[in-house]
This record gives C-alpha cells, structure tokens and sequence, in this order.
C-alpha cells in the first residue's frame, strides 16, 4: 500500500513539474513575400509578454510548449501561432505572414459593344446637335456653305474667310467635355460617400477599447505608455473618443497620430 502511494505521489509531482516548467528564450523570425518585416509585435498571450521585430524581422521571446502566440502588423493580416515542442528546438523559430489585400468597391461597367465593322458601329454612334444625312450634305453649294459662315473681324483676313464655324465646334466640345467631367464627379463623390457612410458604421459597431487592442498589444501599453497592465481597461475608457475621430486615426496614414494621441492622454491619465 505505502509502494502505491509512493508512486503516486511521484506521478503528481511529475504532472506538477511539467505545467509549472519555466519559458526558454527563444529566437524568432517574421517572413513575408514582399513587404517590410520591421516593429511588427508578437504577443505571447499565455505569458501577457510582447517583443518587437527588428530591421530583418527577428525578435526574441519566451515561450514553452502550448503558449499562443498573436502577431500583428499594419500591412498584415492578424496570425495565432500555438508553439509545438518541436519549436523549442530550432535555432530560428520562423513564422509567415500575408499581406492584407485591399478590396474595392464592386463597379458596374457596360461597354459600348463594337462588332468590328466600320460601317456599322459608325451607325450605332448617336450624334447631338447635327440631323442632316450624307445625302443632304452632297447636296449642298460652296456658296451655300460661305452664306452660313460667321465673320470675325478680329481675324486676319484670310482665316476670317474661311467657311468653318469655330465657335459652333469649340462651344460643342467645351459643353461635351463639361458634362463628362461632371457626370465622373458625381460618381466619384456618390462612391466616395457609400465608402465613408460604411466605414463609420464598420468603426461605430465596435467599443473604442476594442478598436485599440486591435492596433496594439498589451505590450505597447505597459512597456511603450508606462500603463499598468491592470489599469489598460481604465485607460481605454479615459482615452474614448468620437466617432468620426475614431475613424480618421484608424487610417494606415493616420497611425503616427494616433499614437501620439495616446501618448499625450496617458500622461493626463498617469497625472490624474
């Protein structure tokens, strides 16, 4: 009986010693296709430990077997790594990120459908402004022509003599080249409204706190902003602000700011 209870007490340390066993230090290191690999941050969520990529991606981090790792990146699409035994081995843990890929609106476009043919696509072209057919115009005299010119004194002689109505083609183009502009103007404001109204509402369905644990890890706060770990949730609600704020510091160019907004209420929440 005392043998059994040996064992078993042996077993229960055994079981013990392995959950309670210490992180090694280990080397990593982000890979991408094509863009920059530099101060993206790997968070060991069972730790609540970060580290920040250097110049060619590498970082370094305490881990052991079964940790979660999250990797986050402006350019990159948001990973979870589960550390296996294997990766406590290798000299450079190497880890794979995609790019995000930025979709655009769906855009209904209706091409104008040529068949080729000469004489009939000229036939499907609508013309404004000029009724008269071909046959008619074969119809008419030089004199005919001269009659119907307008005569500009301003010009010299021999241009002024000439049977080509400028001001009738120029106004024609002018007026042609006026509503095409207008009318792209008004599509692209129209789309660029939709994407605005659907941003906001995307931005506006999720808590401020959310939107900045998206961006930045727990370690950014407590090692970057000098926040404690149990106070980052206080600190998220003193730093809330709008809406419309919101959205314009969740845009790529805008992060700098975004940061330094952080930066200056951390040091009001710190005084308070």
């Amino acid at each position: 009986m005392k043998n059994k209870l040996f064992y078993l007490f042996l077993l229960v340390s055994f079981i013990s010693f392995s959950q309670v066993k210490e992180r090694d230090l280990i080397v990593g290191k982000i890979k991408s296709d094509s863009l920059d690999v530099e101060n993206i941050t790997v968070f060991n969520v069972s730790s609540n430990i970060g580290a920040v990529t250097d110049i060619d991606g590498k970082f370094s981090i305490k881990m052991r077997e079964k940790d979660t790792l999250v990797i986050q990146g402006l350019a990159y699409l948001s990973a979870k790594y589960i550390v296996q035994i294997t990766d406590l081995d290798k000299e450079v843990l190497e880890i794979y990120l995609q790019t995000k890929i930025n979709e655009l609106n769906e855009v209904m476009v209706s091409p104008y459908t040529l068949t080729g043919v000469l004489e009939v696509d000229t036939n499907k072209i609508k013309t404004y402004g000029f009724t008269s057919s071909m046959e008619d115009l074969k119809k008419l005299k030089a004199n005919d022509i001269r009659n119907t010119r307008i005569r500009n004194t301003a010009m010299p002689t021999i241009l002024a003599q000439t049977p080509v109505n400028f001001l009738a083609i120029f106004g024609f183009i002018g007026k042609g080249i006026k509503e095409l502009v207008g009318n792209k103007k008004e599509k692209t404001s129209a789309i660029h409204k939709a994407f605005n109204k659907k941003r906001f509402k995307d931005v506006a369905s999720k808590p401020f706190g959310e939107h900045m644990k998206e961006q930045f890890s727990n370690h950014f706060f407590i090692s970057q902003l000098k926040i404690k770990n149990e106070d980052i949730p206080n600190f998220l609600a003193f730093s809330e602000t709008s809406v419309s704020e919101l959205v314009e510091f969740l845009k790529p160019e805008n992060h700098l700011k975004l940061i330094e907004y952080l930066i200056f209420k951390a040091e009001a929440f710190k005084k308070q």
